[in-house]
């Protein structure tokens, strides 16, 4: 899946793919032929009129022949997503447009392993950037071990700053995937060059160890804003601020400050905060993204003492639908805490079955498109606490206890606190699947700390 065909601007997957299906083998077979050497570019350029008639025939040929019954169209245009960070990245990620995006397009080798950087995304908050590696020899257990940024000629940053590292393999030789790095800090440089580390193996072996270390030039997008606020909601000595908003193409980052009284308890409550436009929809939260948590300390007003807390929080961005946004409160010591019961029911028995989530709601499952080791899953998801601390209600488990969760594709407010989604899952095994769902209790939301900000105080 490498470069996708953002090598060749004028193919686009949504007009060249709409009306044909093929299998897999079909598909990757189609993309080594868009995907040829840098080397032959020259020759390419000259025949392209020849040669892009001549690939839609042989699709056309290969979806005679071996079209599936039952094709999983999500599968179908995997190969030709015009970036990662469309297929596999958050709702910011996935509607990032061009103008917000840069096109990096280094590559590096070792011992037949290589590694190319595609794009980067900067909006002063956080810093995605999307990769593919491929290797001569079949990828058995992919990890990622260490992964960094260094500015050479920023100086010292102050504030929290946390990484992630999401990935899938793709197929035997390849993965594909994109590291995220978020920062709390008041004085991120608008341009600036980074050292990207990244070291993993492609097979738990000392010998198939990589290091690639790359220099990437790093732009903010302009279309930042900033707005202060001083919102306060208060109950029982108990207070929420809201600080600030920042909005940005692909982010919405929410500054927020926390006082209680002190208690000298061994284990502080596990503060989440969500958010909600006027119709209840969920703004989901950028996964990993809460730049260093909920820092803390104590402080004394009016001979008292309090527990002090501040986060900033990153939110997918906002669309023209938001009116309004509500930003609500949730204590709970941990996920543990909630959990009833774990619920297994084998894959092909799940259609249509209306699976209870206790407190949490229901999930239905009504599409289910299996294609060798992928999957593309539809279902109803209907909950007054979806998507709670980011997590899905959707996971497979194989008959060796190994877990299987999905990205997510399309995901559809229907309203009521209704949503219709469409995960894919890549690299499942042959054997027998399960459903694997939760029965859990309902969070404690404290509605009393509830803050609203209108879409004219944004502006």
């Amino acid at each position: 899946m490498g470069g996708y065909l953002n090598h060749d601007k004028k193919i686009q997957s949504s007009e060249l793919f709409e009306e044909v299906e093929f299998n897999r083998e079909d598909q990757l077979q189609v993309y080594a032929k868009l995907k040829e050497k840098r080397d032959r570019r020259s020759v390419i350029g000259k025949k392209k009129k020849v040669l892009l008639p001549a690939v839609i025939v042989l699709m056309m040929v290969g979806a005679a022949i071996y079209m599936p019954t039952n094709p999983v169209l999500a599968l179908v245009k995997l190969p030709f997503f015009e970036s990662i960070f469309q297929f596999l990245g958050d709702g910011g990620l996935k509607g990032a447009a061009t103008k917000d995006k840069q096109n990096i397009q280094q590559q590096q080798s070792e011992n037949g392993i290589s590694m190319e950087i595609q794009e980067a995304v900067y909006d002063g908050m956080r810093l995605s950037i999307s990769y593919s590696i491929k290797s001569e020899e079949p990828i058995k257990n992919f990890s990622s071990y260490d992964i960094n940024l260094h500015f050479p000629n920023v100086g010292r940053l102050i504030g929290g700053r946390t990484s992630s590292n999401q990935f899938t393999q793709v197929s035997e030789h390849e993965v594909i995937g994109y590291s995220m790095f978020t920062y709390a800090v008041s004085d991120m440089p608008d341009e600036f060059k980074a050292d990207f580390l990244y070291k993993g193996t492609i097979n738990n072996r000392q010998e198939q160890n990589f290091k690639f270390i790359f220099k990437i030039p790093i732009k903010k997008t302009p279309e930042i804003k900033k707005v202060a606020f001083t919102k306060k909601a208060s109950y029982e000595g108990e207070e929420l601020t809201l600080k600030q908003i920042t909005l940005s193409p692909i982010s919405t980052a929410i500054k927020l400050q926390h006082k209680e009284p002190y208690q000298n308890k061994l284990e502080d409550d596990w503060l989440t905060i969500r958010l909600l436009d006027q119709e209840d929809r969920v703004i989901k939260e950028v996964s990993n993204s809460s730049s260093g948590g909920w820092g803390g300390t104590q402080i004394k007003q009016d001979n008292r003492w309090y527990s002090l807390r501040e986060a900033t929080l990153l939110f997918e961005p906002l669309d023209k639908e938001v009116e309004e946004l509500k930003i609500q409160l949730f204590k709970n010591k941990s996920n543990e805490d909630l959990v009833i019961q774990e619920r297994l029911v084998e894959l092909p028995e799940a259609k249509n079955q209306l699976l209870n989530l206790g407190e949490r709601g229901t999930m239905k499952i009504t599409d289910i498109k299996q294609e060798d080791n992928s999957a593309v899953i539809k279902y109803e998801y209907k909950s007054s606490f979806a998507f709670y601390q980011n997590f899905s209600p959707l996971v497979l488990k194989s008959a060796e206890g190994n877990w299987h969760h999905g990205v997510e594709m399309k995901r559809e407010y229907l309203g009521n606190n209704t949503y219709i989604v469409e995960e894919l899952f890549l690299d499942l095994p042959k054997d027998k699947l399960f459903v694997r769902y939760l029965q859990e209790k309902a969070p404690e939301v404290i509605e009393e700390l509830e803050i609203k900000v209108s879409a004219d105080e944004m502006r």
